[in-house]
């Protein structure tokens, strides 16, 4: 793991997944708990899904649902979507992850002889349903970027009913031990589990993250100021500033409190206006950056091209999709339009 400051992080970005200061979204893991409380005592289980737009703290969220789970004393591991057909994938994300709760020889021996087992027999549909079934703990299993389901060729055609049949089977409380796949992805997400046949999830199952409330975003920016920066003094007025320029965006917010620690723990933990505004303009360049790796995939004319197709909305107005398929039609044709909006909506 990598170390920043005060803080570690696991290589790679360390804007992703678990956040040293989460505030806020009380309301979610609340709910998030009576669920788990409610397919324990049943011994079924659910999909719950988490969606939004990019930088609104999906993976965050993710992770904290994983402590709830292991408060609870669930198994708890993070999968991809290849272990949703593939028994071997599945058993590697069962028996690697460094969470795993639970007495962890025993899981070892366990898994080695179900893993031992699985490679003898043929592979078949009901293949990853006996892995999971094998183990008789609640189990609790995270899918972050859960819109790849949505992605071509996913599944594979030779696996699509392996893993239709397992999201029915879960979906429908039905694998014989209680268990929650636990999804967070962006806005295609939802239409992507639809046309997998998961179209009616329970009350409370799916939940669209907005920005942080005043009060969970302050709280966030005051962490890393004074804690992780350990600023001197009244952080007041950096707060303020941060907290207007951030519209409480969980990935605006991180871009701005981490460079205000950056700069605290350099400079003795002094806040002046000058350190202020240094901080402001580090953090502005690192909202740009983001935004740029969002649209690296795309010409620039295309960008160009949405941007015009938006451009007579107000500022913090919804924008209407048709709006912008029409405008998208008279240059690209309405077919060739479909295809390039729908690639804009999974890349968030």
């Amino acid at each position: 793991m990598a170390k920043k400051g005060n803080i570690e992080f696991r290589s790679g970005a360390i804007d992703r997944g678990a956040t040293p200061y989460f505030h806020g979204r009380l309301d979610i893991l609340t709910d998030f708990r009576k669920i788990l409380s409610y397919v324990q005592a049943s011994g079924k289980g659910t999909i719950y899904l988490i969606y939004g737009a990019p930088g609104s703290g999906k993976s965050a969220l993710l992770d904290e649902c994983k402590k709830i789970a292991i408060d609870e004393d669930w198994d708890s591991v993070y999968i991809g979507v290849g272990a949703l057909w593939d028994p071997e994938k599945m058993l590697n994300s069962l028996g690697h992850d460094h969470k795993y709760s639970g007495s962890e020889s025993v899981h070892q021996v366990g898994l080695k002889g179900i893993y031992t087992w699985m490679r003898k027999r043929t592979r078949n549909r009901r293949a990853v349903k006996s892995v999971l079934t094998d183990q008789g703990k609640p189990l609790l299993l995270l899918l972050d970027e859960a819109q790849a389901l949505g992605n071509e060729n996913v599944p594979p055609p030779d696996y699509e009913s392996d893993m239709l049949e397992l999201l029915e089977l879960i979906h429908n409380g039905k694998i014989g031990r209680p268990i929650v796949l636990l999804t967070a992805g962006l806005g295609t997400t939802l239409p992507a589990l639809e046309a997998l046949d998961i179209s009616r999830f329970g009350e409370g199952n799916t939940i669209e993250l907005g920005e942080l409330s005043e009060k969970s975003a302050r709280a966030v920016i005051h962490d890393w100021i004074v804690k992780d920066g350990m600023a001197k003094g009244d952080p007041t007025e950096w707060i303020d500033a941060i907290e207007e320029e951030t519209y409480r965006w969980p990935r605006h917010v991180h871009s701005y409190a981490i460079r205000a620690s950056e700069y605290l723990k350099e400079n003795g933990g002094i806040m002046t206006s000058k350190g202020l505004m240094e901080v402001m303009e580090k953090g502005m360049k690192g909202r740009i950056q983001y935004y740029r790796q969002r649209v690296k995939s795309f010409y620039v004319d295309e960008v160009k091209h949405v941007a015009e197709a938006i451009s007579e909305y107000p500022a913090g107005v919804a924008f209407d999709r048709l709006d912008i398929l029409s405008f998208l039609s008279k240059i690209y044709g309405e077919a060739e339009a479909k295809i390039f909006l729908t690639g804009c909506w999974r890349r968030g």
